[in-house]
C-alpha cells in the first residue's frame, strides 16, 4: 500500500513538463561518434552518449538537488595526520549522507543491469566514480511449503559499499563489498538455518571508448555462512561474468554476454537482451536474468521520479546443516519476482520502494536432505542508495 500511495502522490505532484532539454530525442547515431558541442545542438535535442565529452574526462553531476544545512568540508584539527589527508577526506565524504558533495559520472560508459537510468532532467546517468553506499530490505510474507510441512516467511537485508575508480581512459575498476542477511522462519520438518549471511567481494573492471562498444569482466567471491558450523567447502561461491554490449544508436542497445554462479547446480546464465529508449520518458530494458520498464514521471520537490516495473531470476546457496547427520551441508533456493516500483532520485539521494510477487521458489540441498518448495507470496522491499 505504501508502494501504490506514493506512485499516486507523485503522479499527482509531478510536473511532467520539467525534462531538461539537454535529454536527447534524435534518434540518428552520431557520424563518427564525434559529437558537436551540446550548446550548438537544436533546442530540444542533444546527444545520449554525450561523446562530446571524452571517455577520460568524468562529467560532474550535481550532489544534491534540495538544500542542506550540514557542513560540506572536515575540519583538519579534529583529526590526526591520518584523516587530515584529502584522498581520505574525500573518500569518507562521499560515503557521508549529509554531505552535499558533487559526484563524478563516466557518460559513455553504462551498466546495462546497473541502477543508472537513461531518463532524467539531468539526461542520462553514467556510470558513477567514487563511493557509494546501498541497503535494501525486503519482506516476504508467510506461505505454505510443499515437501515437507508448516509454513516460510523470509525478510533479506542487502547492503554493500562501493568504490569505483577510472585506472586510465577507457578502463574502470569497481570494487563493492556486499554484506548480505536472510532470515528464514520455517518451514517445519527440516532444519533449514535459521539466519544465513553472504560476505563477499565483487571486483569488476569495466572496458570502454568513445565508440559504440563496451563490456564488463567481474569476479565475485563470496562466504556464505550459517552460523551453526564451522567454514567449509560449502560456505564458499565463486561467480563471473562477461558482459558487452553495443549502442547501436541513441534508441537501442544490444546487450549479450554469459553468468557462472556456483550453486548446488553450477549454473551457466545466459546474460543479455535489448535496451530500448523511445523517447525522454521510457526506458525498456528487456534481459534477463534481470529486465525493467521504466517511466519518467518529472520533478517533485526538486527531485526526479520514476515509476517502473521489474523482473529478476535469483538463485543463491548459503552452508547449511544436514537435518539427518548434523553435519554441514549446502542448500540452493531459487525464485523469480516481478516488482512494481517507484524511484526518488535527488543527486547523491536515490530512495525507492517496491512491492510484487514472487513466485517459483525452489529449495534443494547437495547433501541427503530432500527438496522442498514454497508458495507464491508477495514482496514488499524499501531501499536506500547514496
Amino acid at each position: 500500500m505504501w508502494t501504490v500511495w506514493l506512485m499516486i502522490v507523485s503522479i499527482l505532484g509531478t510536473d511532467p513538463a520539467i525534462v531538461d532539454p539537454q535529454i536527447r530525442t534524435s534518434t540518428t547515431k552520431p557520424s563518427g561518434w564525434a559529437s558537436p558541442a551540446i550548446e550548438s545542438e537544436p533546442p530540444g535535442t542533444s546527444n545520449l552518449f554525450l561523446v562530446n565529452t571524452p571517455f577520460s574526462e568524468p562529467s560532474v553531476k550535481p550532489g544534491q538537488a534540495l538544500a542542506d544545512n550540514f557542513q560540506d568540508t572536515f575540519c583538519e584539527s579534529c583529526f590526526d595526520s591520518f584523516f587530515a589527508d584529502p584522498d581520505v577526506q574525500q573518500l569518507i565524504a562521499e560515503m557521508n549522507p549529509f554531505v552535499p558533495l558533487n559526484y563524478e559520472v563516466l557518460p559513455n560508459y553504462f551498466d546495462p543491469f546497473g541502477w543508472q537510468m537513461l531518463t532524467g532532467s539531468q539526461g542520462p546517468q553514467g556510470f558513477r566514480l567514487g563511493g557509494s553506499t546501498f541497503n535494501q530490505i525486503n519482506l516476504l510474507p508467510a506461505s505454505p511449503a510443499s515437501g515437507t510441512m508448516g509454513n516460510m516467511k523470509v525478510v533479506e537485508w542487502s547492503s554493500n559499499a562501493r568504490f569505483s575508480h577510472l585506472i586510465q581512459p577507457g578502463v574502470l575498476f569497481d570494487g563493492t563489498f556486499w554484506f548480505n542477511a536472510r532470515w528464514w522462519d520455517g518451514p517445519g520438518g527440516i532444519a533449514v538455518p535459521g539466519q544465513v549471511d553472504q560476505i563477499s567481494t565483487d571486483l569488476l573492471l569495466g572496458l570502454f571508448d568513445d565508440g559504440p562498444w563496451s563490456a564488463q569482466l567481474a569476479f565475485h567471491p563470496q562466504v556464505v555462512n550459517t552460523y551453526d558450523s564451522r567454514l567449509d567447502k560449502n560456505a564458499f561461491n565463486f561467480d563471473g561474468r562477461a558482459i558487452v554490449t553495443y549502442t547501436a544508436s541513441t534508441d537501442w542497445r544490444f546487450v549479450g554476454g554469459v553468468a557462472f554462479w556456483d550453486r548446488v547446480d553450477g549454473l551457466i546464465i545466459p546474460s543479455g537482451g535489448v535496451i530500448w529508449t523511445p523517447n525522454n520518458r521510457w526506458e525498456i530494458r528487456a534481459l534477463f536474468p534481470k529486465g525493467r520498464i521504466s517511466y519518467f514521471l518529472g520533478q517533485w520537490q526538486q527531485a526526479d521520479f520514476w515509476v517502473y516495473g521489474q523482473y529478476e531470476y535469483i538463485v543463491e546457496a548459503y552452508q547449511a546443516i544436514n537435518s539427518d547427520l548434523g553435519s554441514s551441508d549446502r542448500i540452493q533456493v531459487q525464485d523469480q519476482r516481478i516488482t512494481a516500483g517507484l524511484r526518488w532520485d535527488a543527486g547523491r539521494y536515490s530512495v525507492f520502494t517496491e512491492t510484487g510477487y514472487v513466485f517459483d521458489r525452489q529449495a534443494k540441498f547437495a547433501g541427503s536432505t530432500p527438496p522442498f518448495s514454497v508458495a507464491p507470496t508477495a514482496i514488499f522491499s524499501v531501499g536506500l542508495r547514496y
